[in-house]
């Protein structure tokens, strides 16, 4: 055949008869080959080849079969000896989803074994099942094989034909679940010319649902997804306003579609109708989530939540996720939460053990989620005093968006060094700020130490910082100003060229120009509480928070250091702020601000200020917190 020809010249294979499993690589040679639709069908030709199965009636599966284009992706699996069971072509479909399709229809292929437990959870009876967003229909497949042990008498056609319901908005995804869910069926020995699926080709979130499936007239028993993660931006105009009118829990902000799927699989599940999801976290704690967590919290329906917190999931995707179930008719005054921090735990999820976190607890500003025993021991440390944010300002610093251009480095004597395209530049040090990158030092000798200063071109007038016009700052700072335009091109680029700046060597940010007296700088992420001391008045910042210690603080700085340094405030912030990966906590103003500090003694004071012994200073704060134990 010429296609062989072609296709050999293309792609060299190996010849070893080593079996392969399915990778993104091996998608890749797939696509050299030939086009998405012979791929579909030279694998289902392959996966017949490898299961034994002959004289196939179901007339989608002989279409496929039958194509020419078939014949060089089956040539191809045959000489690679590929691995290939139903999961594997379920996976395959899914690498398959153009780049675009993911980011503007979030979508992305669920790890077998979170579909299996969000199924094992949700489903416990023969019923209507729908998944609103079903992709390569991964949870219906799972769906069927849950049917299938509750109920071995029933043919898997007849479950699937009269239970089983998806949608989705890409086309090539219900035909793709089409053609998994027939194979499942071959291989279990069930062979239909014609099958009747319940699959739309369809935008859930504008669909009328009761033209698509008239029958399902009081609501479906069962709805899982793992529905599409789109941010508003990444959506038109029209779409954005006609979701934010539509569905309660979105909101009209910053919105994230998944959030719309919530409000819509609750609308459609029946009285007695269960819900579990797969979503980002990000919902608990987001600015965005605000409409969604006061929906969630107002239904009260939530009957468990899985965090997975910094644990990523999904393969090549920077997403921290959660599962969500609901229940229409739940009546607890509680929820099960678990907090899964352990990869070892992702092997066995029917064994994680859960605590109860009621409705009562939950603030729909932030949802801080955790088990009883953290949740009363938070809310002693929040208690025991004054909240930080209170007694210390907490400030974010300056932002320049181009720190290789704006950072220099002291020289001794009035200039500093700098280099741009090649050239190097005594920038004037006159027209520099002392700066610190707090995510660069790592203590007070590394602040005191630190060469790095920034260009500065701005002036104070009536007590307010303003730019300097370019022309006084071409007669004033001539290098500086030479080696500036030097890098024009470079800042024109920032944030993508769409923002617009008061004149192009405006920093970033201009905020945190004038704040002034000692403080504590944080970084924003951390493995353990690390505040560092800077004594100096008005030390520009970047890449952290500042915790400014006000007079009446400054005689007890060493008690309040060694308190926000401590275990304590590290438990705090692991169980109330957000995590990523590498276990790493977030030390943001909104996540310390709450963290109180008592009125102490003269004593206990004194002792904080001079006792170094981080052990013994844990053990007093704990007693001073009335605390028994954190972890």
């Amino acid at each position: 055949m010429s296609n062989q020809t072609d296709y050999t010249k293309m792609v060299s294979f190996p010849m070893s008869g080593k079996t392969r499993t399915i990778t993104a690589q091996i998608v890749s040679e797939l696509m050299a080959i030939a086009p998405i639709d012979a791929i579909e069908a030279g694998v289902v030709k392959y996966f017949l080849y490898k299961n034994h199965i002959k004289n196939v009636q179901n007339l989608l599966i002989k279409s496929l079969t039958s194509s020419e284009a078939a014949k060089p992706i089956f040539d191809y699996l045959v000489e690679n000896n590929l691995e290939l069971d139903i999961l594997d072509v379920e996976k395959l479909f899914e690498l398959l989803i153009p780049e675009k399709d993911k980011q503007l229809n979030g979508a992305v292929y669920t790890p077998s074994y979170i579909v299996d437990y969000i199924i094992s959870i949700t489903v416990n009876r023969i019923g209507y099942v729908c998944d609103p967003a079903c992709g390569s229909g991964a949870f219906l497949l799972r769906v069927l094989k849950k049917f299938k042990q509750i109920e071995s008498d029933i043919p898997y056609t007849e479950l699937l034909e009269k239970y089983v319901y998806g949608l989705d908005i890409l086309d090539y995804a219900i035909r793709r679940a089409k053609i998994i869910l027939s194979l499942f069926l071959l291989i279990n020995g069930e062979d239909k010319p014609e099958i009747n699926f319940n699959l739309v080709i369809a935008n859930s979130l504008k669909a009328n649902w009761k033209t698509f499936f008239p029958t399902i007239s009081s609501g479906f028993d069962f709805i899982v997804s793992n529905p599409p993660y789109v941010r508003i931006q990444d959506l038109s105009t029209s779409n954005k306003t006609a979701l934010a009118n539509r569905w309660i829990a979105a909101g009209k902000g910053n919105f994230n579609i998944y959030f719309a799927f919530f409000e819509l699989g609750f609308n459609f599940l029946n009285p007695s109708g269960k819900l579990g999801y797969i979503t980002p976290n990000n919902y608990f704690t987001s600015l965005s989530g605000v409409s969604l967590r006061s929906y969630l919290s107002g239904k009260a329906a939530i009957t468990k939540i899985v965090n997975f917190n910094h644990l990523k999931l999904f393969e090549n995707a920077q997403t921290y996720t959660c599962l969500t179930f609901l229940e229409k008719s739940y009546k607890e005054d509680y929820f099960e939460y678990c907090y899964v921090d352990d990869k070892n735990l992702l092997k066995n999820l029917s064994g994680l053990k859960f605590s109860k976190y009621y409705f009562a607890w939950l603030n729909n500003k932030k949802w801080r989620l955790m088990p009883e025993n953290d949740y009363r021991n938070i809310k002693k440390i929040e208690t025991a005093g004054l909240p930080l944010g209170k007694i210390c300002p907490i400030k974010v610093g300056i932002a320049t968006l181009k720190d290789t251009v704006f950072f220099v480095e002291d020289l001794e004597g009035e200039y500093c060094k700098a280099s741009a395209s090649g050239k190097e530049y005594n920038v004037e040090k006159s027209i520099t700020r002392k700066v610190v990158k707090i995510s660069s030092v790592d203590n007070e000798e590394d602040i005191r130490m630190d060469k790095r200063r920034i260009i500065f071109p701005y002036e104070k007038i009536g007590g307010t910082y303003k730019l300097i016009p370019e022309t006084k700052l071409k007669l004033q700072y001539p290098n500086a100003y030479e080696y500036l335009l030097a890098s024009k091109t470079i800042l024109a680029k920032r944030d993508k060229g769409k923002k617009s700046y008061p004149a192009w060597y405006a920093l970033g940010r201009t905020q945190g120009m004038d704040f002034k007296g000692p403080r504590l700088y944080t970084r924003t992420f951390s493995h353990y509480p690390h505040f560092m001391l800077d004594t100096a008045e008005d030390n520009l910042f970047c890449n952290g928070y500042a915790v400014f210690i006000k007079k009446p603080q400054m005689k007890h700085v060493k008690a309040i250091q060694r308190i926000l340094n401590s275990e304590l405030m590290g438990y705090y912030v692991k169980r109330t702020s957000v995590e990523i990966e590498g276990d790493y906590q977030c030390y943001q103003k909104n996540f310390i601000e709450n963290f109180s500090i008592p009125d102490l003694t003269e004593a206990d004071w004194n002792y904080l200020d001079t006792e170094s012994d981080s052990a013994k200073i844990n053990e007093r704060l704990l007693r001073i917190y009335s605390l028994h134990s954190l972890f």
